[in-house]
């Protein structure tokens, strides 16, 4: 599983998504969003961009941050919510 994947996992289970639902906001089906998240097939450039949208970060910082930057970031954008 490459570093990409990895990062896309960590953020749909920090924010609580479905696959199901992150393949719906990337027009795909929940197996192929399955078999691009389980790293058997990859991400196209469009995918990256609609899931940088989906968890409202600039693409730069989807591809360049490390798992745990991201994972720290969604906590932090998650209790700012609720407070």
């Amino acid at each position: 599983m490459d570093e990409l994947t990895i990062k896309v996992r960590t953020l749909r289970e920090m924010y609580g998504y479905s696959q199901e639902a992150i393949a719906y906001q990337l027009g795909i089906s929940q197996a192929a969003y399955c078999k691009r998240e389980s790293g058997k097939t990859r991400f196209t450039f469009e995918c990256i961009q609609k899931l940088a949208e989906v968890y409202q970060l600039p693409m730069t910082e989807l591809i360049s941050r490390t798992a745990q930057e991201l994972a720290l970031q969604a906590l932090t954008k998650r209790h700012a919510s609720a407070a």
